[in-house]
């Protein structure tokens, strides 16, 4: 009877702990069905720029993800106009009338470093950008009493390291902090102004130009030609960029 009792106790603890194994086994197996590989996000800072950047993260390895940002600044006039007039610091380009608009491409892959892996912590990015600009440049001649517009497209291609930290918010909520992204590479274009000028337009405005050249960021502007009729200044050399101090909320899924 003893001995009965004995294998009854031995079999239920058995039972129980084969039941116990099962279910962590089936918890375990649910997790790494649901586990969540995927986050769209939006940047909140740069909408104040009238820029609208979206990105789309998926998990790729334990510490591993690639990445995929579209950005785009709807054509118009420059937000915090004084902002760029201290900044670049030129009396003869009207900041008021410039316009700028603006679509671009951003593949990043990201390495995390944390024991928590991929798509939490702090992470290096490799990144390349893809950007058009369209652009409305006013620049002051004759005395400053006239304005050519040169208008056109600029084309430029860059490549970067991301440096960044990414925070989970909840079950689905993320905050990826863009701490620096700095990144060079080349762009190209060209900007016309047409409309008539006299000698002493076409003197005053070369003058202009040759200024306008010399404070470029980058020394981006390769050359520039003015006749009677107009004018074009070429845009063809180095091109940079910084990526940095983006809050990105994002939806995990």
């Amino acid at each position: 009877m003893q001995k009965t009792i004995k294998f009854g106790a031995i079999f239920y603890l058995c039972f129980i702990c084969f039941t116990v194994n099962a279910q962590k086994e089936k918890n375990v197996q649910k997790e790494k069905v649901t586990e969540k590989k995927n986050i769209v996000k939006i940047n909140l800072p740069a909408l104040a720029f009238k820029n609208i950047s979206l990105q789309y993260e998926r998990k790729i390895g334990k510490r591993t993800s690639i990445a995929a940002n579209v950005h785009s600044i709807p054509f118009g006039t420059l937000p915090f106009q004084s902002t760029f007039k201290n900044i670049f610091n030129n009396s003869n380009v009207q900041y008021d009338k410039f316009k700028l608009g603006s679509f671009g491409v951003v593949p990043e892959f990201r390495y995390y470093v944390g024991r928590k892996g991929a798509l939490h912590g702090f992470y290096i990015g490799p990144f390349v950008s893809i950007s058009n600009y369209k652009m409305n440049l006013p620049i002051n001649y004759s005395n400053n009493t006239k304005t050519g517009i040169f208008d056109g497209k600029l084309n430029a291609f860059t490549g970067g390291l991301q440096l960044g930290t990414q925070f989970r918010l909840g079950n689905s909520l993320t905050l990826d902090w863009w701490i620096l992204g700095p990144n060079y590479g080349s762009a190209n274009g060209t900007l016309n102004f047409t409309g008539a000028l006299t000698t002493s337009d076409q003197s005053d405005l070369t003058t202009k130009l040759e200024d306008v050249k010399n404070k470029a960021p980058f020394k981006a502007i390769k050359s520039y030609s003015v006749s009677s009729t107009g004018a074009s200044v070429v845009v063809k050399g180095p091109w940079g960029g910084l990526r940095g101090l983006g809050f990105s909320l994002g939806f995990r899924f």
